[in-house]
């Protein structure tokens, strides 16, 4: 099989949500924000890290100043939910992981 060139992609603000490559598990990573509201943030690049030994980790790769991020250092907590690789699940992921919205904005319409 003969390889195939790397092709350019445009970097933009939600980088993720423009490069999803299917299928590739889905995590929705739901936080707490500062007002107790539950924030889902979903991420494709959620890989293992440490497959063997007793404990079980995963690296999240997630902009620092996102709102998973934000919940993240700030409790130390966060859930990760695998869903269904549906097509109505998947449009609501997309929704839910632009940039630059509030908890309450994004999931509103969640």
């Amino acid at each position: 099989m003969k390889p195939q060139p790397f092709r350019e992609v445009r970097i933009l603000d939600n980088f993720y949500q423009t490069s999803s490559f299917f299928p590739m598990p889905v995590v929705l990573v739901c936080t707490v924000s500062e007002s107790g509201a539950m924030n889902l943030g979903p991420y494709s690049l959620c890989f293992p890290y440490t497959v063997a030994g007793a404990k079980r980790q995963m690296l999240l790769i997630s902009r620092d100043n996102s709102n998973t991020a934000v919940n993240l250092r700030r409790t130390g907590l966060c859930t990760l939910n695998f869903i269904p690789d549906k097509r109505s699940y998947l449009r609501n992921c997309v929704m839910l992981g632009f940039p630059g919205e509030s908890t309450e904005e994004k999931m509103k319409n969640s």
